[in-house]
């Protein structure tokens, strides 16, 4: 799925703000004291310059609704102002230009919310990775995944940085900014900051539209990792009480829609952030936040780089592996992507247990896949290269496993060196030669059949 950066699902950074909040704090006293001392041969004189503690609020561009008091909308963009500084130092990065804040009342920032989600989710997409997700039984047929995504983006937006518009948007706080949105302002800014500095966003897009959509998955990991890391940097260094605040307020917050939703989507949420924060942390370990600086300007391309980040600092690529070329007379190709490491991690996450799921995909060298529609029909064709011989055959044994279990595949059979699920529908062939594997599923036979014809299996 194609879910853009735009929107900051809040659970996450409520999860892990929660989880790191043990009662400890550090000094939230920001100090950025500069001096100039002149000395002579008759006389020393030493002039301070008063430290800068805050951007003025009427040195921040953007509006506010009409309906928000002018108090108010002081008094958040005076705290805003310190947010920004405290960003800037921690990021060790300056602020091209002051982000332009837009301060919304409820109803408004709800419909900008609508709106931007309405605008990044395509719904023709959407029915085609429906279509692809109830065939690999990931997804119960009952389930509207356009609604059930902007369920959960309406749900748990607190905040979101806008990189079209150049502008972070942030709800209406009457009795001021509470200690867990400045936690969320916090890491919003550090996505406004590196857009200024790296520009992000167009690389992002591209990916998303034209890539392998592993890469773009890798670069957004990437771009939450650098926020969420800095957010902890800005939960570090406050007050213990309000720390203690932000994670009591975290768990007030309703999370129904995210709770009811597939496993794996659940843990896909969290990728960029909860991935993306240990990536962040092991390349500053190596080379401090430089490492983060130049990873903008060569981005992961796989998420196999942001789960084993010393294969990114390496400059790991895929291993070659040839395109498919599977053409089904009458069927519409939509799309042909690869679902990478993280990818077959969430194809097997109800099927594994937790060290069986890792082991079984960390084995991954390189995928691509087919998607194929007809009516209500799916065709789904997929070609894996594993690292070694060992690990294909047991990513084979937990497919085999899934298609059984998560895709009702029933009466299978030895077929062409394979085995063929005939039994019922959707249709499974899965065969491995060496250290290659072939998948494919469809709520037709006849297209499983023309597809193995054409790839000779």
């Amino acid at each position: 799925m194609k879910i853009r950066s735009a929107i900051i699902p809040v659970l996450v950074a409520l999860a892990l703000v929660a989880g790191a909040c043990d009662g400890s704090g550090g000094d939230n006293t920001v100090t950025t004291d500069t001096g100039s001392t002149e000395t002579s041969e008759a006389t020393t004189t030493t002039t301070s310059v008063a430290p800068v503690t805050s951007i003025p609020a009427d040195s921040i561009p953007g509006t506010n609704s009409p309906s928000i008091p002018d108090d108010v909308a002081r008094q958040m963009r005076e705290q805003i102002g310190v947010i920004i500084l405290d960003v800037e130092e921690s990021r060790a990065l300056p602020f091209l230009e002051v982000p332009t804040i837009t301060i919304l009342d409820e109803d408004a920032f709800s419909a900008r919310v609508n709106q931007q989600v309405a605008e990044d989710l395509d719904s023709d997409e959407l029915a085609a990775q429906e279509a692809m997700l109830v065939l690999l039984g990931m997804l119960d047929p009952s389930v509207d995944l356009e609604q059930l995504l902007l369920d959960l983006y309406t749900e748990q937006v607190a905040g979101f940085y806008d990189p079209d518009a150049k502008e972070m948007v942030v709800p209406v706080s009457i009795d001021g900014i509470t200690p867990l949105q400045e936690i969320t302002i916090a890491h919003e800014l550090v996505h406004a900051l590196t857009d200024q500095h790296f520009e992000f966003n167009g690389e992002y897009e591209e990916r998303a539209e034209n890539g392998t959509g592993d890469d773009a998955a890798g670069m957004l990991a990437l771009v939450e990792g650098d926020a969420t890391y800095q957010q902890f940097i800005y939960l570090e260094g406050m007050d213990p009480a309000e720390a203690a605040a932000a994670a009591l307020e975290s768990l007030s917050y309703q999370s129904d829609v995210l709770n009811s939703a597939p496993n794996w989507m659940q843990k896909d949420l969290a990728f960029p952030y909860e991935k993306g924060l240990i990536l962040t942390g092991y390349l500053i370990g190596e080379s401090g936040l430089k490492a983060i600086d130049e990873g903008y300007q060569a981005p992961p391309i796989s998420t196999e780089q942001v789960l084993d980040p010393a294969k990114y600092i390496r400059g790991e690529l895929p291993a070659d592996l040839a395109p498919l070329t599977v053409s089904l007379a009458g069927w519409d190709l939509h799309e042909e992507r690869s679902l990478g490491e993280w990818g077959v991690n969430l194809l097997l996450t109800d099927t594994l247990r937790p060290g069986e799921l890792a082991q079984a995909a960390s084995g991954w060298g390189n995928d691509t896949y087919q998607l194929f529609l007809r009516g209500d029909d799916t065709a789904f064709v997929w070609s894996y290269l594993a690292e070694t011989v060992e690990d294909a055959e047991e990513l084979t044994n937990a497919l085999i496993a899934h298609a059984r279990d998560q895709m009702g595949a029933s009466g299978s059979a030895e077929s062409g060196g394979g085995l063929v699920f005939s039994g019922g529908s959707p249709t499974v062939f899965i065969d491995r030669i060496d250290d290659a594997i072939y998948f494919i599923a469809s709520t037709d036979a006849a297209a499983v059949a023309d597809a193995r014809q054409q790839l000779g299996i």
